[in-house]
């Protein structure tokens, strides 16, 4: 009985690894996009990221707790805008303007998508990385 217990508790444990290889394989396709990309986060509907990727050479702006904290208001903000979808439409992405950066988020599945993108990222380019990372399978 505890070998078998053993084995398949093995085998849970390297689903769950298997889960965590695919979603950051899934940030880095989504990085590889664009150099315009600093950082790609896989946030679940609890707020909780689950795979994320830093661009080589960039430093993060967001202390550990700040970034934990973002990245739940940005997964509970687009989770919650989804009760409008029948009045104004589907959400295609939102985007956030900051002094240093440009946020975009959006949702794929069951999780939202968090980038940060250089402040000169233009419009039509924040189009082309949303359509392109949307159509990706989960």
């Amino acid at each position: 009985m505890n070998t078998f217990k053993n084995s398949l508790c093995g085998r849970l444990r390297m689903s769950g690894k298997e889960e965590i290889r695919k979603h950051k394989e899934i940030c880095d396709k989504i990085l590889a996009l664009s150099p315009k990309i600093r950082y790609v986060g896989m946030i679940n509907r609890f707020g909780k990221t689950v795979a994320g990727n830093l661009r080589k050479g960039i430093q993060p702006l967001f202390k550990p707790e700040q970034a934990r904290d973002e990245f739940f208001l940005a997964s509970v903000r687009e989770f919650m805008r989804k009760d409008f979808n029948s009045t104004l439409g589907k959400i295609h992405f939102t985007l956030t303007v900051h002094d240093k950066v440009k946020i975009v988020s959006f949702v794929n599945n069951d999780y939202t998508f968090y980038l940060s993108l250089e402040k000169d990222t233009s419009y039509g380019e924040i189009e082309r990385i949303v359509e392109a990372a949307s159509k990706m399978k989960m």
